[in-house]
Parts: C-alpha cells; structure tokens; sequence
C-alpha cells in the first residue's frame, strides 16, 4: 500500500500518549539485527533521505528499502539524484534491500478494474519504467525490484494466465540485467492475498521471480497473513517482505494499518516461523499511517521500536 491513512480510534490515540510517555527510549536498538536483515522504507522517517538514515541509523539498522526521496518516486529522480543517494549509503554504511518501482501496478489491456489509483503508468511504459529502475539497483547495490500484478478485477483467477505471461517478460527483462524481480501481494491488486500471489507465481517459474510478502495486505481481502497467506507460499521464493500492523474489526470490517506491535496480525509467530524455515532475505518496515497527535516520522518510529520489541520477544 501507497497512501497516508489517517486513523482517528481512541486506541490508537492511547497509543500515540505511550509512545510520548517512553519516547526517551526509542533511540536504543533492541532487536536480534543479527539474526535478521532488517530494514525500513526509508520515507517513512523522512523524504529526506539523508535525514532518513540517520534516524534509521539510531536503531542499529544497515538496510534500507527506497521509495520516495526528495519528494519524488525514485525511478523519477535526476542523475545527479541518484549519485547522491549512493553517496549517501556509503556515508552512512547502509546497503539498499530493494528498489521499489510501481511496474505492474496498471490496467491490464482489455480489463476493467474494480480499484485503480491514480499516479500509474500506462501499460505501454512498463518496460521503461522497469529499466530505470533497474539502473537505480544497479547504482545502488541492490540485486532486488519490487512489482505488482495490475489493478485488481472483479475476478483475478480468470486473468492469472495472462499476469504470469506478463511477468514471465518482466522477468527476462530483469534476469538480462541481473536483477530479481520481488511482486509484492498489493491489495488493489490482483494477487493480493498470500494464496493469490502463490498460485500466480506457481505458474511463472522464472528463477528470478519471488515475492514481496506483505504481512498486512491480506487481511483486506479477508485472508489471514500468519499461518494462512504464509503457509501458501514457497518459502524459498520469499526474497523481501514488508512487516506492519493491522487493525480489523469482527470478520474483517473495517480493516486499516495499525503499529507492528499492535491489531491482528501474528507478527511474533510469523518471525518464529522465519526462524523455523531459515529465512535469509530482508524485509522492512512500511508505516503509511499517521496517528492523532502525531507526525509522520513519530508514528514510524513508534512502530519500528513496536517491531523491534516483538522481534526480540519471538526470537529470544
């Protein structure tokens, strides 16, 4: 998910006074890093990139995921952009996990989608769009570009054999180059569950495919990430993945983001589960909610030092 969601429940209000009452506290990195390539998306923290490191340094992190920076998406940044976010991740001793581009994330020729945003690229762009984000990984270090599985449809099933043609191409696109494409299970996509990723993946072998697991994502479409969407998945081809909260009510109403260490998600079982099957990816931190009475970097460091302490409890 791409968007600032502005919660406004008493719970989250209460969470927000915690956070102030303990924010002495949140520059102590507390989780086992060594066990796990932990990252953020970087603005979460800040636009700022350089701003962004720093604040991500104070939790002892080492990986970043890049989106935005500067006020731009990355694939759209000058020359001279990217050789400043090179030097920047040098300066401060960080390696990029993934390069986040929006491929995919467009109308599929001869759908007609049930959930579209604005800001896509039309289909005739992908390849464009994937390149240029390819040369940022490149630039970067990083092996890794996210995609997605085009605007969702009323029913995804009937179009999985064309999404797996399409990523088949991507990815010859991306294996020429060097580069893994990892496809993130995007809710107003049409692989948005961990059982709809799984079966569009199972029938695009491509040994430089594998997935963006979202602990969130599935719960707006009724599924429930840990045990279920997990256990769907090839393990092996799970190569980055994307940890927050989720809040829902009964029988998945009203389902939006929440801190990593709060809602509904088992995160302190699926790390256990990481551990149990040996998982060597990286994965990241993505807040995209702001709460009451809180700026945007407050309520991302609110949920990394959440993330940190659930990932200390399940891996002690």
């Amino acid at each position: 998910m791409h968007r600032r969601v502005f919660l406004k429940n008493a719970a989250l209000f209460a969470s927000s006074a915690k956070w102030f009452q303990g924010a002495e506290a949140l520059s102590s990195p507390t989780a086992p890093l060594s066990r796990f390539k932990l990252a953020a998306i970087s603005d979460g923290f800040s636009e700022d990139f350089e701003r962004a490191l720093q604040i991500m340094k104070g939790y002892g992190l080492s990986w970043v995921e890049i989106r935005d920076v500067w006020g731009k998406y990355n694939t759209e940044i000058t020359r001279e952009e990217i050789s400043r976010v090179k030097r920047l991740l040098d300066q401060y001793n960080f390696r990029c996990s993934v390069v986040d581009s929006n491929v995919y994330k467009c109308v599929l020729p001869g759908t007609k989608p049930i959930i579209s945003e604005g800001g896509s690229y039309p289909y005739s762009d992908q390849m464009d769009l994937l390149k240029r984000a390819m040369d940022r990984a490149h630039a970067w270090g990083s092996d890794k570009v996210r995609g997605f599985t085009f605007w969702r449809v009323a029913e995804p099933e009937a179009i999985y054999s064309r999404i797996s043609d399409e990523l088949a191409r991507a990815a010859s696109v991306a294996e020429s180059g060097g580069v893994r494409l990892v496809i993130e299970n995007e809710e107003s996509c049409n692989a948005a569950t961990g059982h709809e990723i799984a079966a569009v993946l199972k029938m695009t072998p491509s040994p430089n495919l594998g997935y963006n697991w979202d602990v969130g994502n599935g719960y707006l479409h009724g599924e429930v990430s840990y045990p279920d969407g997990y256990n769907a998945l090839e393990k092996s081809r799970i190569w980055n993945m994307h940890l927050k909260g989720m809040q829902c009510s009964p029988g998945f109403k009203d389902c939006h983001e929440a801190f990593a260490d709060e809602g509904e998600i088992n995160l302190a079982g699926q790390i256990q589960a990481l551990l149990r099957d040996q998982y060597t990816g990286t994965m990241s931190l993505e807040c995209e909610f702001t709460a009451p009475g809180m700026t945007q970097q407050q309520t991302t460091e609110r949920s990394m030092q959440g993330l940190l302490r659930v990932m200390k409890e399940a891996s002690a």
